[in-house]
């Protein structure tokens, strides 16, 4: 499991450039980073393509076949 600091950090990305690669501002990405804020699905997107994983796996979201699907 990674979050979004630890995948930027990865791939050896600035804040500053991964937030202009992604078309969003440092500030905005900071505060994801944090955990301040939470991006939209369309910019997790972004920043899982900029950082070479999944969308699951920049989120930490693990999925349980076994589980049952709650509606």
């Amino acid at each position: 499991m990674l979050d979004v600091r630890q995948a930027r950090q990865r791939v050896g990305i600035s804040q500053k450039d991964l937030a202009r690669k992604v078309g969003i501002t440092q500030a905005f990405l900071s505060e994801v980073e944090t955990g301040t804020k939470s991006p939209s699905l369309l910019t997790a997107a972004k920043l899982a393509r900029a950082l070479g994983c999944t969308i699951d796996e920049l989120l930490g979201e693990t999925i349980d076949p076994d589980q049952p699907v709650r509606r």
